[in-house]
């Protein structure tokens, strides 16, 4: 089809051919996504297999530039599956024609088309206990008979079988998934050793250790990464199916060629060590395993430093990357995490603008949270601002090292690649490991000077890639992940792979991960993205573990996984915990569906009243009605709007184009003084209080400076609105009623008014979107004895009738705060979009 054409003959510069073979003959659904990779990557894009042979399906996708590589992912419909998990690239030769033939299930491809095997195979073959092997086959067997047809071949010694059945229990004896029970057990030394399984008229299947590596054989709960100390260094590292693992010692990242190697010794856990005489601060390091037939080299996945470039991990002495007065760094947490006021960041967003005030060198770096005085048109801006608003704690949009190719291209980065080393894209000096952590621990340092706690936003559930680009997987290949019969890597994060945390020693790695940022660098708290995809377990021993090291530490997460993915861990999971997850319920029934910015919620007129007042009792079981997901108030993290989707202006704006700016307004007011005023944990995101816009992008991971940085110039434009969430969370801080732990509490002290009416003619009346409820007896110790909150979500005024007696007035549609606006009584005028707060003494 392509040979000895060029691309001239196609009408184009640059062609790729792709010939396709599935084994099942089903190519429903499945098609191309391609992007240039040399010498320039763009954005990729879906293309069609139009053609048919006697291969398969194929598809010719010409461009009119030339480029010498491309990308290429064989995928199922909008992105539910691929064919393999990691990128491929083919290059293309002089002619511009690139000729390729893929095989369902291989990473390899073809290019010469007389080379092509697509005899029978397994396409998943996978050791998941110490007796069992389960595959999965391109073409069905009869495992009635598979004496004298199955053979398990270890350390080429034939292995015993005891039978063979189908995976599925009650399945038909003739199928494509078996079961391999082995007639004694494999001993821990056994797995590092070629397994191979043998069926007769299949080629034959390499068996790698999945599930049997959970067997307490391989616990180990000891130390693992570099140990240093000044006068020697032991490395440690688990990868109990390698046959040997060596340490690779290097002077400079930019090396090729490692000035010496030590070859490491294993015990029967798997734990390979090796110690190094010497001070080895500042050396580089990759480990080298033999594993599976193949040398694979890799970073450690236990370093606490690497190169910007995350080739490779650094041995670093940590008493050397504190700053000044670190020792000193005495924060502590609030007591319970519904004191708190979390305020969501980027590192990079917050001081990127030079309207920041700044200095350049500083700007989206994490030095710029460290510099006081910094105004626009003489307002505070940078951390001042944080500390003239008033919220308790930051959360930082990923710091943990990212996979970004160009170095400084701008991502969220929720694209991990090392745990525990500082994203270097952040540092004013990336190329020195050493700086850039001691510029975190000063961004913390100089937060907790401020009275503000440090919450990191951490991406457990998944990695920046796999195989190749992963370090977990050169480690132990599949292990670290979830995996389908298939050994395709389940996308439950939609991003291509899923951690799977119920596996003893990624479980170990997660908790140990998190200790160490807990403990290094004095972080206060954790948000996890997507929550859901982890095991009940693993969260229950986070929560469990990090409270021994810091009652204090906040924890909460999204309780959802990728899209229509069913969670392992979602609302009501989290009962008991004391870990909070996000209220969806509350953040929709206020500012209306989240993926469609026209919808309407309550801060529109919409009758979302249970669920507004679901919110406000903190989602307890309040009454047969008024039940959500919780069992404790610190369980919800109330919110509208997070880094994700649009912000809370855009979104505003596209609902009610036609509103005024007043209008518009007072919805930027009301949204999140339902927030601050409701039972739970309040969660603002970032700029919210000056009506940040994103120019209505509603996904901006990769949008650039230009859209995501904070416009500080909007501080002196919506000085009315900021005045008015700093007066909010005023109100809070100052009020323990708004921060009740305790749901006997929540029941015995809150009682909410009977739902509202309008009437409409003589004969008929309609219900007000307006919930208004009353805080009676000085409720968990406030100084006020009753307070009273209207939340108005009416576009015209409505009226209600105060409770017997003079109230003072504390916030209303223009002010917020603690000091008293108006004394009122009687009936009163509540202004449309608008929240009223009063109190009795």
């Amino acid at each position: 089809m392509g040979s000895g054409k060029t691309a001239a003959d196609f009408g184009a510069k640059t062609v790729l051919i792709v010939h396709y073979h599935r084994y099942d003959g089903n190519y429903a659904g499945w098609n191309l996504w391609i992007w240039p990779h040399k010498p320039v990557s763009i954005p990729g894009a879906a293309y069609q297999f139009t053609g048919k042979d006697a291969y398969g399906k194929y598809a010719i996708i010409k461009f009119p530039q030339k480029y010498t590589s491309l990308g290429f992912i064989v995928r199922l419909d909008d992105w539910k599956a691929k064919d393999v998990s990691v990128d491929r690239f083919a290059d293309i030769p002089p002619s511009g024609v690139a000729e390729i033939w893929v095989v369902q299930g291989q990473h390899d491809w073809y290019t010469d088309p007389s080379k092509i095997d697509i005899s029978p195979r397994a396409l998943g073959c996978f050791l998941n206990s110490l007796t069992k092997v389960d595959a999965f086959l391109t073409n069905a067997i009869e495992t009635k008979n598979w004496k004298d047809e199955v053979k398990v071949v270890i350390g080429g010694v034939e292995w015993p079988i005891k039978n063979v059945a189908p995976a599925i229990p009650g399945d038909i004896t003739k199928t494509n998934y078996v079961e391999v029970t082995l007639a004694k057990p494999l001993s821990a030394w056994d797995v590092s050793k070629k397994m191979i399984l043998q069926i007769k008229g299949f080629s034959d299947a390499t068996i790698y250790a999945y599930k049997a590596l959970n067997d307490p054989i391989f616990h180990y709960n000891g130390q693992l990464g570099p140990i240093y100390s000044e006068h020697s260094t032991t490395f440690k590292v688990w990868s109990p199916v390698s046959k040997s693992v060596k340490v690779l010692l290097y002077k400079k990242a930019s090396d090729t060629v490692p000035y010496a190697t030590y070859t490491m010794k294993r015990n029967e856990s798997g734990v390979w060590s090796v110690k190094v005489n010497g001070d080895l601060n500042g050396i580089y390091y990759l480990y080298q395993f033999n594993s599976y037939g193949k040398i694979r080299r890799a970073p450690d996945i236990y370093c606490y430093a690497a190169d910007m470039y995350n080739r490779k991990s650094m041995v670093v002495n940590l008493n050397k990357t504190n700053p000044a007065k670190w020792v000193e760094d005495s924060y502590k947490g609030l007591s319970n995490q519904t004191d708190a006021v979390i305020y969501e960041m980027s590192v990079r967003d917050f001081t990127s603008l030079p309207n920041s005030g700044v200095p350049k060198e500083y700007r989206g770096k994490y030095m710029g949270l460290t510099v006081h005085g910094t105004t626009y048109d003489k307002i505070p801006t940078g951390i001042d601002h944080l500390k003239a608003l008033g919220i308790t704690d930051v959360h930082l949009m990923p710091i943990q090292d990212f996979w970004n190719e160009p170095f400084d291209q701008y991502n969220w980065g929720y694209i991990t690649y090392l745990f525990n080393v500082p994203e270097a894209q952040y540092s004013t000096l990336p190329s020195s490991p050493v700086a850039t952590i001691k510029q975190v621990k000063e961004m913390v340092m100089a937060l907790h000077n401020a009275g503000i706690g440090v919450i990191m936003d951490v991406v457990y559930n998944h990695t920046s890639g796999v195989g190749k680009y992963s370090a977990f997987d050169q480690s132990v290949p599949y292990y670290y992940y979830r995996i389908d019969r298939k050994g395709a890597y389940l996308n439950q994060s939609g991003v291509g792979n899923t951690i799977a945390t119920e596996n003893y020693m990624a479980r170990k790695f997660i908790l140990d991960s998190l200790k160490y940022w807990l403990k290094e660098y004095h972080i206060n708290g954790f948000r996890f993205d997507l929550l859901g995809l982890y095991d009940p377990q693993t969260v229950k021993e986070i929560a469990t573990q990090l409270r021994k090291i810091d009652p204090h530490v906040i924890l909460y997460g999204e309780p959802w996984g990728g899209w229509g993915v069913t969670p392992l861990f979602g609302k009501g999971d989290q009962k008991g915990m004391h870990i909070a997850v996000f209220n969806d319920n509350l953040r929709d029934g206020i500012i209306g569906s989240v993926f469609d910015p026209k919808a309407k919620g309550f801060m529109e007129g919409m009758k979302k009243n249970t669920v507004i007042e679901r919110g406000v009792v903190g989602e307890i079981n309040y009454s047969t009605l008024i039940s959500g997901f919780t069992q404790n108030p610190d369980e919800t993290v109330n919110y509208v709007t997070s880094h994700d989707n649009y912000t809370l202006w855009d979104r505003i704006n596209a609902a009610e184009p036609s509103w005024t700016l007043e209008q518009k307004k007072a919805a930027q007011k009301f949204a999140n003084a339902i927030i601050l005023t409701s039972q739970g944990v309040p969660f603002l995101a970032g700029g919210v209080e000056f009506a940040r816009t994103k120019g209505g992008n509603g996904n901006s991971y990769n949008a650039g400076d230009s859209v995501n940085g904070f416009d500080w110039s909007r501080l002196k434009a919506f000085k009315d609105v900021d005045e008015y969430y700093a007066g909010l969370i005023k109100l809070r801080i100052s009020h323990p009623a708004f921060r009740m732990n305790d749901p006997k509490m929540i029941k015995e002290h809150i009682t909410f008014f009977p739902k509202q009416f309008k009437q409409v003619t003589k004969y008929l009346r309609m219900p007000l979107a307006l919930v208004a409820y009353e805080i009676k007896g000085n409720a968990n110790g406030d100084s006020w004895k009753n307070i009273l909150v209207i939340y108005n979500g009416e576009s015209t005024p409505s009226e209600f009738t105060l409770p017997q007696g003079k109230w003072k007035m504390v916030v209303n549609a223009e002010k917020a705060g603690i000091d008293t606006l108006k004394v009122l009584s009687g009936k009163i005028k509540v202004f449309p979009t608008s929240v009223y707060v009063l109190y009795q003494q």
